[in-house]
């Protein structure tokens, strides 16, 4: 075996039977010794047809049944896995040939604990999808945060020690958990983060204006749950927050009255996009100043169909942290001398 370091990429997956197929095609294509090179896919409670597909490559596929969310299927991906250096990637991602090989080359740097690189799009068609690949998964505006930087798990690789270390994903975190967990990795180890330009993985993005207004609702779900945890993002629940957003959101309509949805020519500011944008992070703001709470939905065994989680190579249960729940000590507060009044793509 050649003298690489052995390297789990785990991708979660829930109802990804239109995308599955090409994220594993694209795994299995990586410049990177096939000896060296685990995948595991996470099945996360699909109601389609997504285990039949995922059966068909010589992938290992594992389920968390017990817990819905997405970082709870990457811990128990991490626990069934086996390699040194784990990477993360989503279900509706297509990494280039090298990125594994990229992502890797950041650890002979001993004082790295975290890797990222660019997130691009896998097709930018429409106005809706033009939009997102210059607004949205902007993983070189996520490698410069103003307080740390943070790698999103649609890119992102770590050590297995560095992940032990700080206890993995935070399922309880339902959104904005990336951030969360480099944050509590350079925390607490002293180390940082690298960002590999040559680690490239292509997203799909959202197709339709729902699509999009959904990922903005979310992102202001993860903002105001950030905002337990970090004084960065403190300020983000006030009313201050949601003056501002209901300001942008009518200047954008305006703006669409006077130049048209696609605007003058910059899709990045295309008026119906924003406008979109503006409204789906408004209503998020709004649903949690009114009392929701989005949270990883736990099932219990033996209740509603629930199962325990299961490894469809094994066949035994699962025996991570199914909750994710981390030590107290590891959500302490960063300071900060501003709060974005805009989402920051925490966790898009």
């Amino acid at each position: 075996m050649p003298d690489v370091p052995t390297v789990t990429v785990v991708v979660p997956v829930r109802d990804g039977v239109a995308t599955i197929r090409t994220c594993i095609e694209a795994l299995l294509a990586q410049d990177w010794p096939r000896e060296a090179l685990e995948l595991i896919v996470v099945d996360n409670r699909s109601t389609d047809a997504t285990r039949a597909v995922v059966t068909e490559y010589p992938v290992r596929l594992v389920e968390e049944c017990h817990v819905q969310s997405s970082y709870a299927a990457r811990n128990r991906g991490v626990a069934a896995s086996h390699g040194d250096l784990l990477a993360f990637t989503d279900a509706d991602c297509v990494p280039d040939p090298g990125w594994v090989r990229a992502l890797a080359a950041a650890f002979a740097d001993h004082r790295v604990g975290l890797a990222a690189g660019p997130i691009e799009a896998w097709r930018a068609e429409r106005l809706v999808e033009r939009y997102q690949a210059v607004r949205a998964l902007r993983a070189e505006r996520a490698a410069h945060h103003p307080v740390l930087p943070f790698a999103q798990t649609a890119n992102a690789a770590c050590p297995r020690v560095v992940f032990d270390a700080v206890g993995g994903f935070d399922a309880a975190c339902a959104f904005g958990g990336d951030l969360d967990f480099c944050w509590r990795v350079q925390r607490t180890t002293g180390l940082k983060l690298a960002y590999e330009t040559a680690a490239i993985v292509r997203h799909r993005h959202r197709t339709t204006w729902r699509g999009l207004f959904a990922l903005y609702q979310k992102n202001a779900f993860a903002n105001c749950l950030l905002a337990e945890r970090w004084g960065h993002y403190a300020a983000y629940p006030s009313l201050r927050t949601g003056a501002f957003l209901g300001r942008e959101m009518f200047r954008s309509g305006l703006r669409v009255l006077v130049t048209g949805p696609a605007g003058t020519g910059d899709p990045g500011r295309a008026p119906l996009p924003e406008m979109v944008r503006w409204a789906g992070e408004l209503s998020g703001w709004l649903r949690w100043r009114c009392g929701a709470r989005p949270a990883a939905d736990a099932r219990r065994p033996g209740r509603s169909g629930g199962r325990p989680s299961t490894d469809r190579v094994s066949g035994r249960p699962s025996t991570d942290r199914p909750s994710g729940q981390l030590p107290a000590a590891s959500t302490g507060a960063a300071r900060s001398d501003r709060s974005d009044m805009t989402s920051p793509e925490a966790a898009a």
